[in-house]
C-alpha cells in the first residue's frame, strides 16, 4: 500500500474510533451524568439521546457537503466539529448546554457515518474494497472496547463521580488523529470525476496505487459518469434499485434489535430470568467479542463476499431471537440468557454489524452516490431512534413476543437479501451503477 493510500484509510478509521468510542463512552458516563446533573429518567433519556437526534440532520447534510465540498473536507469539518462540542459538553455545568453540544456531536457523527465509509470505498482499488470500508466498523468496535476499558479502569480504581468528563474528552484523541491523517490524505479519485477534473482523478488513483490495468479500466467510466454527473435528482427511475437497497439494508441493520439490546441489556437479561450483569465488566467482555468477530468478518469479506455474510448472519440472529422466550418459558438455567446474546451479537457482528458501511458506500452511481448513501444513513438512524424508543413499551405489553416479532423480520431480510441483493465482491464501483 502506497502511503498515500496508508493515511487515506487511517483518516476514515480514526473516524470510526471515535463514532465509537462516543457510544461507549456515553453508554459508562450515563450514571455519573444523571448524578452530576441531578436528571429526572426523562433527563437522563434526553442527556443520552441528543447526539443521537443530531446524527439525523447530520447524515442528511453529509450528502450535499459531500458533493460540494468533497469527501476529505467533510471530514475535516466533522472531526472539527466533534473535537470543539466534545470539549464543551465535557466542561458544561447544566443540563441544557451540555444537550445543546452533544447535539452538535451528534450532528459530527452523522456526518462521519456518511463521508467515511464513501470515502473509503473510493480511495480503494477493487481488491481491497472490502477489508478497506470494513475497517471503518472494525475501528467502530475498537471505539467501543476503549470506551468500556476506560470506563471499567475508572470505576476499578475509584475515580470520583466526574469521570465521566475525562472519560468523554479522551475522544478528543481520535478525533485529533483523525484531523491531522485527513491532512495527509488524498482527494477521491471519484469525486474529481464528478467535477470533471480527469487529469486529477488519473493523478489521486496512481498516488493511491491502483494498478496501471485497473486505473485504465476505470478511466473510461469514470470520465463518461463525471461528464454526465450534473446535479441529478437521486429519486428517479433510474436509481430505484440502489434506493430499494440503501434503504432496505439500513432499516433491516436496526430492526434486528440490536441497539435496543444494548441500551437495554439489563432489564433483558433480568426479565429472562438471568439477573443482572456484574457492570462495567461484562459490557467491556461483550464489546471485545463483537470486536473479534468483526476483525473476522473483515477478514474474509473480500473472499467469501457481502450476500453470504449478510444470509448467515440474518439465520443465526432469527434463531437467537426465537430461543430468548424459550428460556423463560422452559426455565432454563439463568446462564443460558448470556450464552444466546453473545451468539446474537457474534451473528449481527459478523454480517450486519460488518457489512452495511460496506455495502450502502457500493451501491449507488457516482452522480448520486454522497445522496444515496445519506439517505440510507438517515433511515438507518432514523430506525434506531424509533426502536430504542418503543422497545420498553412493546415489552412492557408484549413480554418475550416482542422477541418473537423481531425474529420475523429477520425471517424477512432473509428473503430479501436472498432474492434481491445483488453481490458485490471484487467488481470496481462502476460496473455496479
Amino acid at each position: 500500500m502506497k502511503q498515500r493510500l496508508i493515511f487515506s484509510v487511517l483518516a476514515g478509521s480514526f473516524c470510526g474510533l471515535l463514532f465509537g468510542y462516543d457510544i461507549g463512552a456515553m453508554a459508562g458516563a450515563a450514571p455519573n451524568i444523571r448524578t452530576a446533573f441531578a436528571l429526572s429518567p426523562a433527563g437522563l433519556g434526553m442527556a443520552v439521546s441528543a447526539a443521537l437526534f443530531g446524527t439525523i440532520p447530520g447524515s442528511i447534510a453529509a450528502g450535499f457537503l459531500a458533493d460540494a465540498l468533497g469527501r476529505r473536507a467533510t471530514l475535516s469539518v466533522a472531526t472539527f466539529l466533534y473535537g470543539v462540542a466534545l470539549v464543551g459538553a465535557a466542561a458544561a455545568q447544566a443540563l441544557w448546554p451540555f444537550v445543546a453540544l452533544r447535539f452538535c456531536c451528534g450532528l459530527a457523527i452523522g456526518l462521519i457515518s456518511v463521508t467515511a465509509p464513501m470515502y473509503l470505498a473510493e480511495i480503494a482499488p477493487s481488491r481491497l474494497r472490502g477489508r478497506i470500508v470494513g475497517l471503518f466498523q472494525l475501528s467502530v468496535s475498537i471505539g467501543v472496547v476503549a470506551a468500556f476499558l476506560v470506563g471499567y479502569v475508572f470505576s476499578r480504581f475509584g475515580y470520583g463521580g466526574g469521570s465521566w468528563r475525562f472519560m468523554l474528552g479522551c475522544a478528543v484523541v481520535p478525533a485529533l488523529m483523525g484531523a491531522l491523517c485527513v491532512l495527509r490524505s488524498a482527494v477521491s479519485p471519484r469525486w474529481l470525476a464528478s467535477r470533471a477534473q480527469f487529469k486529477e482523478t488519473r493523478s489521486a488513483m496512481a498516488d493511491l496505487g491502483f494498478a496501471q490495468q485497473e486505473a485504465d479500466a476505470l478511466a473510461k467510466p469514470l470520465d463518461q459518469a463525471g461528464a454526465a454527473a450534473q446535479p441529478a435528482s437521486l429519486f428517479s427511475r433510474q436509481y430505484l434499485r440502489p434506493i430499494f437497497l440503501g434503504i432496505s439494508i439500513a432499516a433491516f441493520n436496526q430492526l434486528t434489535g440490536v441497539n435496543a439490546l444494548l441500551y437495554y441489556i439489563l432489564d433483558v437479561f433480568h426479565d429472562l430470568g438471568a439477573g443482572r450483569l456484574n457492570g462495567r465488566a461484562d459490557a467491556l467482555a461483550l464489546a471485545v467479542l463483537g470486536l473479534v468477530v468483526t476483525v473476522l468478518a473483515v477478514l474474509v469479506m473480500d473472499s467469501v463476499g457481502r450476500r453470504p455474510l449478510l444470509l448467515s448472519g440474518a439465520a443465526g440472529m432469527g434463531f437467537c431471537l426465537l430461543l430468548l422466550p424459550l428460556i423463560r418459558h422452559y426455565n432454563w438455567p439463568a446462564a443460558t440468557v448470556v450464552v444466546v446474546i453473545a451468539a446474537y451479537d457474534a451473528c449481527f457482528g459478523f454480517s450486519q454489524g460488518s457489512v452495511i458501511w460496506v455495502y450502502l458506500s457500493e451501491i449507488f452511481p457516482l452522480p448520486v452516490r454522497a445522496r444515496g448513501q445519506s439517505l440510507g444513513s438517515t433511515v438507518h438512524w432514523v430506525t434506531n431512534a424509533f426502536v430504542v424508543g418503543i422497545f420498553p413499551a412493546m415489552t412492557s405489553r408484549w413480554g418475550q413476543r416482542v422477541f418473537v416479532g423481531l425474529a420475523l423480520v429477520m425471517v424477512a431480510q432473509f428473503l430479501v437479501i436472498l432474492l434481491f441483493y445483488p453481490e458485490t465482491r471484487g467488481r470496481t464501483l462502476e460496473s455496479l451503477a
